[in-house]
């Protein structure tokens, strides 16, 4: 695995101007919101409101490189039939509703999408354990078709700097996606092997999931969607997984109408 100390650079150089939630001032977490600190990972959100979990070097007690990142991404979607179009984040559409801190328990702000419609985020840490959630405020002009709050957490390539596909059919040998879905069918899939995730696996949506990526260097991804919603996942086409995969999690409006449902990410 590739790795880079370089956090500070990152982080300033990541934030886009013209955002609104409050940046912190102290290293490690310059420019942004909040950041926590624990033994396998940093956690932290920065000011363009997306929450990043970075992997710590277990050699060096450094961040990796910003490559083998998690990106923890909240969003509206908005379902036009078939189609699902993300609705992007305007520049000075974020308000922090709690205050940035360098050693974050709880985290909340809100966002605006062009279009006007706001949401909420809330995040928690408890001992290391992430607890995400949120809702749709209001929905501004956006009334023509329905929308949906959602949660990405984005898994990258983490073998992006091999070339080889034979080096990478051995490094990524013993990975493994183990997932349950909705409906209590149960998934295990290699790393190699080609998958259409929202064709082939996501069906009703998946309850829970155990990711274990050699390049994370043994230590595993868990997802538990929780009582108020699933998880959608997908990687764009039929592919290895090691390429990068995407649960999207989504709050069910009927069963969580206070937006009170979370769930839960650990690594480690």
């Amino acid at each position: 695995m590739i790795k880079l100390p370089l956090l500070l650079a990152i982080t300033l150089s990541g934030v886009a101007a013209g955002n609104t939630l409050p940046q912190l001032n102290e290293k490690p977490w310059v420019g942004w919101f909040a950041g926590y600190e624990d033994r396998d990972f940093r956690f932290g959100v920065r000011a363009d409101g997306i929450a990043v979990l970075i992997p710590l070097d277990e050699r060096k007690d450094e961040p990796v490189s910003p490559r083998y990142w998690i990106d923890i991404q909240p969003v509206i979607e908005e379902v036009r039939g078939e189609r699902v179009v993300t609705k992007q984040a305007v520049d000075d559409g974020w308000e922090a509703i709690t205050e940035a801190t360098g050693e974050m328990e709880k985290a909340s702000y809100r966002g605006t999408v062009t279009g006007g419609a706001t949401f909420e985020v809330h995040l928690e840490m408890d001992r290391g354990v992430l607890k995400a959630g949120g809702r749709i405020l209001e929905k501004g002009e956006l009334t023509e078709h329905p929308l949906r709050f959602a949660i990405r957490v984005k898994v990258p390539n983490v073998y992006h700097y091999v070339k080889d596909d034979d080096k990478i059919e051995d490094l990524a040998d013993g990975d493994k996606i183990r997932l349950e879905r909705g409906d209590g069918k149960k998934f295990s899939l290699d790393g190699w092997e080609p998958v259409w995730a929202e064709k082939e696996i996501s069906g009703p949506g998946v309850q829970s999931a155990r990711i274990d990526l050699d390049g994370y260097d043994g230590r595993k991804l868990e997802l538990e969607a929780g009582d108020g919603g699933l998880f959608e996942f997908w990687n764009g086409e039929k592919r290895p997984l090691y390429k990068g995969f995407t649960f999207g999690w989504k709050p069910d409006p009927e069963k969580d109408p206070e937006g009170k449902a979370r769930f839960t990410l650990e690594f480690g």
